[in-house]
């Protein structure tokens, strides 16, 4: 068993070496002071979603979007119908006309894909500001877009990634999605505040106009169907890593439903996988190889002990410090999204996250996810 001691020695090193740096940029980013902004300037800001089948969150989502501080003047929603089969264009059409809302609405005649939706609405955006965001985003603070301003003046920023959260929910995959999520929000957060960004998301992201047509928008990995977020996060360090920030203010969090279905919540999973192995940024397949093979420590060390395996000891101490360095991390994390409760929830989510890591890694290779009926590229 020598061969598997040295490998999972180097692979617990590895580890240990990239959540340091996770854990580092968290402090970093936790000590930033909060800089003077002019509170009488509102620079414009256009909203952009792109829907398909989302009939029954319009109503949540547009409640959201009409509670906004943020000067209804001064910001707009675009939504971008992709060829919806329930009726949410509709839906939405008629919520939309009874709110103050500055919005434009356009439904496609057949399915584009999300890149090729927020590319056209980004062409008649009057916003200097982009933000995305997802229909299924049900909770925002009301001073969301004033928070959004607000952090796009206090230097110069070309991308500004802010936290999403889970709705509160009991059951199992529920918490498991919220302790993932967790651990997610704080290695994203950590590595942007060390200029190393490699981690966002597209249901609240925002970016200026300006950034996102010097990289030619989405041009680079148009053909791709998923990862308008994280491959245009690439494009944009071309123009420097140190624009690109994150938002640690809670008013910038946002609440989404978590899965419910299995099938739905793998799915989900697939196509986040299926995105990663063709980002060309080497730290995000790094990540991705270290953390599966990590989390199989835990099941070697249990092997080892039933069968009083020599190299239990150290076994038990690598499972140890990845123990650790997990705690530490969801600590720092659940500090910032308000949730330390989770933390009891650690060695569960230990114990079935390593067969879950299994399952994805290897679905990715083998499986094409699909998305509401369509098959990803």
């Amino acid at each position: 068993m020598a061969f598997e001691l040295i490998f999972f020695a180097v692979v617990i090193l590895l580890y240990s070496f990239l959540m340091v740096k996770a854990i580092y940029g968290l402090i970093l980013l936790s000590k930033q002071s909060l800089q003077e902004v002019d509170l009488t300037a509102f620079p414009f800001i256009s909203i952009i979603v792109s829907i398909r089948n989302e009939r029954n969150n319009a109503e949540e989502f547009v409640k959201q979007i009409e509670k906004q501080t943020y000067p209804k003047q001064h910001f707009e929603l675009i939504v971008i119908d992709d060829a919806s089969t329930d009726f949410s264009f509709e839906a939405f059409d008629a919520i939309l006309k009874k709110t103050e809302i500055t919005f434009i609405l356009k439904k496609q005649s057949s399915h584009k894909g999300k890149k090729t939706n927020i590319s056209e609405a980004i062409k008649s955006a009057e916003g200097t500001i982009i933000v995305t965001t997802d229909a299924d985003v049900i909770y925002r603070d009301k001073n969301w877009v004033q928070c959004i301003a607000f952090e796009f003046q206090k230097k110069e920023t070309n991308m500004l990634i802010m936290p999403i959260d889970f709705c509160e929910e009991h059951h199992a995959l529920a918490i498991f999605q919220a302790t993932e999520n967790m651990a997610l929000t704080a290695i994203a957060a950590g590595y942007v505040a060390l200029q190393n960004p490699f981690l966002c998301n597209g249901a609240n992201l925002a970016f200026t106009k300006k950034a996102f047509e010097k990289v030619n928008g989405y041009a680079s990995h148009i053909s791709i169907s998923s990862g308008e977020d994280v491959f245009l996060l690439e494009d944009l360090k071309s123009l420097g890593a140190h624009f690109i920030r994150y938002a640690n203010r809670a008013e910038c969090i946002v609440k989404t439903k978590p899965m419910t279905i299995m099938s739905d919540f793998f799915q989900q999973r697939l196509r986040w996988a299926a995105k990663s192995t063709q980002n060309p940024n080497s730290l995000n397949a790094l990540m991705g190889g270290v953390v599966l093979f990590a989390n199989m420590i835990l099941i070697v060390f249990v092997f080892a002990l039933i069968r009083n395996n020599t190299d239990l000891y150290y076994l038990g101490i690598f499972a140890f410090i990845k123990l650790m360095f997990d705690f530490l991390l969801l600590f720092l994390a659940s500090t910032f999204v308000g949730k330390k409760k989770y933390l009891a929830f650690l060695m569960p989510f230990e114990c079935v996250y390593w067969i879950y890591a299994v399952v994805v890694a290897l679905g990715a290779l083998f499986f094409k996810p699909y998305w509401k009926g369509i098959k990803i590229n």
